[in-house]
């Protein structure tokens, strides 16, 4: 993960609810607005907040016009359990249904018990001492990588164990992912035996992979690519 920067809440989703609320006499939840046009505008605009990756694993979605590799996800829970949650936690994440601010795009897991994760992993679970938002400065500073695409919590932090374990973050098609993408970055970027050496360079490249290209996308797994370039350098940079 990394932190994703929210911007502030689209002016047509702000006139939806309002408008909603005119008409009906109630302020709108969440299944009010599934399945409208409004739904799949807000979608749009989160996926392209995001850079084309998913809010917890950075896979690549959005990659076709129909946006059917992701979903809304609700950071905190719009059905907070209640067996875990005080009802006043359960309350602060039911009204924020539909906050901009609590609304990311993830991609769709893989639904099976062994292998899925994101969202659907997460399903309800909601901690409000462990649970970091993506939006947050904090997420930058939570996690690392191995070159072999496992994800650890750096420093055996307790938000950043508990939000891997239970986004299922460190599942084997995912290590094998960022493992991929890590080596064809060492491939592709570092074809020449000079470049290995030249800071510059190095450093350059270790940027580019923190920003989103000429078309608003972050390369999927960017936040691993950046860890372990500078792991796998450290000895060049800090001579």
């Amino acid at each position: 993960m990394h932190k994703i920067e929210k911007r502030a809440e689209p002016g047509h989703f702000s006139k939806w609810k309002s408008g909603y609320a005119a008409e009906h006499g109630r302020q709108p939840v969440y299944e009010d607005l599934a399945n409208t046009y409004e739904y799949g505008l807000l979608k749009k605009e989160l996926v392209k907040e995001q850079g084309y990756i998913c809010c917890y694993c950075q896979n690549r979605i959005g990659k076709s016009s129909k946006l059917d590799d992701c979903n809304i996800e609700h950071f905190k829970p719009r059905h907070p359990d209640r067996g875990t949650l005080t009802p006043e936690e359960c309350d602060i994440c039911e009204n924020a249904q539909l906050s901009y601010d609590n609304m990311f795009a993830s991609c769709l897991g893989k639904l099976q018990d062994d292998i899925d994760h994101c969202n659907h992993k997460k399903d309800n679970w909601y901690d409000f001492e462990l649970c970091i938002s993506p939006a947050s400065d904090e997420i930058n500073s939570l996690f690392g990588f191995h070159f072999n695409g496992k994800m650890i919590a750096l420093n055996n932090n307790p938000c950043g164990t508990a939000m891997k374990d239970h986004l299922n973050l460190n599942t084997y098609i995912l290590c094998e992912q960022r493992k991929a993408a890590f080596t064809a970055v060492l491939e592709n970027e570092f074809d020449e035996d000079e470049l290995l050496q030249d800071d510059t360079y190095i450093l350059d490249t270790i940027a580019d992979y923190g920003k989103m290209d000429g078309n608003g996308k972050y390369s999927p797994f960017c936040s691993m690519i950046r860890y372990c370039l500078k792991e796998y350098f450290g000895n060049v940079l800090s001579a």
